[in-house]
């Protein structure tokens, strides 16, 4: 039987009204996370995967929809106390330096943590010890401040944090993109290592799609606030349905002069960030190379394709 760590039921997310202009920052988005895997959810900025992440943690409330963490609404775990919830799910941001506080030392940080949820009370230096090591740190480095780590290292420290708690799942909000490209590969492994050692479920947020695809099992690609494509990673990758999911693909570069000029570059020229999307049917469609008038006028719904993958398109690049 499947263990579900994470549920998104049909949660809706917006912005602004009466005096402020409306913003449609999530639309009718559920999600499925199995226990001890790695949900990706790719996408450009703006499309709604920062919204997704604060909800899930519940720094922000749903303006329709249920979010329900290991079998319980948020809601009612919210209502409980917010340390329970904070047990059960945790949020590692993009930048470790704007999270961690510029004022307390590592062990300081990891100190109130276990204060604050009266964890390990009588051996809180065995424990810091523990979690420094778990994320590939010496003990020297708990008495050194924020400003005295490299960004690996404070971004390190930032997980250690995350997992002084001892939750069940870690919502990653691009946790390397603000990291060197040499140290991006540390975080990475390291994410997978203790995912391992604990049974960790993991939302894994990037912008970045071969990212996704070395660490998720499955895969969703969000466009201006709503999934697009969804599938296991091999299936979105090798068998892509939707034309926007083919171009994030081609966006990344890879090492390799002959296939880099066989990309399709007539899909790449439809894709221009500077064309405002449309108000009524598919939102990619002033975007994509592939519209139609059915395309302009109704907004297609996400639907099985195929086995286990769906995709948010009226004319899927192969359905077959």
């Amino acid at each position: 039987m499947v263990e579900v760590a994470v549920e998104v039921r049909n949660v809706s997310k917006v912005y602004g009204g009466r005096t402020a202009r409306v913003v449609q920052a999530l639309s009718d988005v559920s999600l499925t996370l199995e226990r001890a895997t790695t949900f990706g959810i790719v996408g450009e900025s703006g499309c709604g995967k920062s919204t997704l992440a604060r909800l899930l943690v519940g720094l922000e409330a749903p303006t329709s929809g249920e979010l329900f963490v290991e079998g319980t609404s948020i809601d009612a775990t919210k209502r409980s106390g917010t340390e329970s919830l904070a047990r059960k799910i945790q949020l590692v941001f993009q930048d470790p330096f704007s999270s961690l506080d510029p004022r307390m030392t590592v062990e300081k940080t990891l100190r109130e943590v276990l204060r604050v949820h009266s964890l390990h009370p009588d051996n809180v230096q065995g424990r810091i010890a523990e979690l420094l090591a778990m994320v590939g740190l010496s003990g020297r480095f708990a008495n050194r401040y924020p400003h005295e780590l490299s960004g690996g290292q404070a971004q390190r420290v930032a997980v250690a944090r995350a997992l002084a708690v001892e939750p069940q799942i870690l919502v990653l909000d691009e946790p390397t993109s603000a990291l060197d490209v040499s140290v991006r590969a540390e975080i990475i492994n390291l994410l997978v290592r203790i995912q391992q050692e604990l049974g960790l479920s993991y939302v894994f947020i990037s912008h970045d799609l071969s990212m996704v695809r070395h660490v998720s099992d499955v895969i969703a690609v969000m466009y201006l606030g709503r999934v697009v494509e969804l599938g296991r990673y091999d299936a979105v990758f090798d068998e892509t349905l939707h034309p926007y999911t083919k171009a994030l693909g081609d966006a990344v570069v890879v090492p390799d002069p002959v296939r880099e000029r066989a990309k399709n570059l007539s899909l790449s020229d439809a894709v221009s960030i500077s064309v405002a999307p449309v108000v009524q049917g598919c939102p990619y469609a002033p975007r994509c190379g592939f519209a139609q008038e059915q395309c302009r006028d109704v907004a297609p719904q996400l639907e099985q394709k195929r086995d286990a993958h769906f995709a948010s398109c009226f004319f899927p690049l192969s359905s077959t």
